[in-house]
């Protein structure tokens, strides 16, 4: 039987090739530092961006609304497992105890994670998946990713007034200065008039 390897979320990249999809990168805790990544889509990319940012959003995301479902019910998050893969689509479980009952239950491996970062629950995969999909990283791709892990890749281009509204005021600063410097005015005043709103 498989061991159960802990990951966790290293960075989320937005797909160029299918539209409205980003790359979720998961890393191994330790050992080899394996990293792999999973598609998803773009509702629960902006959702998990959302609470690892620490943004708040004015009305309960659905991830939001699930976890305040599993409190109120005096349930508990135990951990994500990736536990199967087939045709290149991954497979996780929700592990849950209410009271001494434990329950499992099937999901989409992108809402799991969105479930256990509002949870801060730990995410595994089996070790046999990770021992297909994971690469070895060097440090300076580690670097790389780490410095700006869900907002690297977000350029001017791929703004819009609803993807804004998951930026971290700090990216959202840099992206101003560089719309102002490309004299990207419309963008300048969209960034602008949320970093206004944030800072009320």
């Amino acid at each position: 039987m498989a061991n159960e390897i802990r990951i966790h979320i290293s960075g989320m990249i937005f797909n160029q090739s299918l539209g409205g999809t980003y790359s979720l990168v998961l890393s191994e805790d330790a050992g080899l530092k394996r990293r792999f990544s999973v598609l998803i889509g773009e509702a629960e990319a902006q959702s998990i961006a959302l609470k690892l940012n620490n943004t708040k959003s004015p009305r309960p995301l659905s991830h939001d609304l699930m976890n305040s479902i599993i409190r109120e019910l005096n349930a508990r998050m135990v951990k994500v497992l990736i536990y199967e893969m087939i045709n290149d689509i991954f497979y996780s479980e929700i592990y849950l105890v209410h009271g001494d009952k434990p329950i499992v239950i099937d999901a989409r491996t992108s809402d799991a994670v969105a479930l256990a970062v509002r949870s801060n629950a730990p995410i595994y995969i089996n070790s046999d998946i990770l021992d297909i999909v994971g690469a070895v990283i060097n440090a300076e791709e580690e670097a790389a990713l780490s410095k700006d892990p869900i907002e690297k890749s977000i350029s001017l281009s791929d703004l819009t007034q609803e993807k804004v509204r998951y930026i971290s005021l700090v990216r959202l600063q840099e992206l101003l200065e560089q719309a102002v410097e490309e004299e990207n005015y419309e963008i300048a005043a969209m960034l602008r008039d949320e970093i206004d709103l944030r800072k009320r």
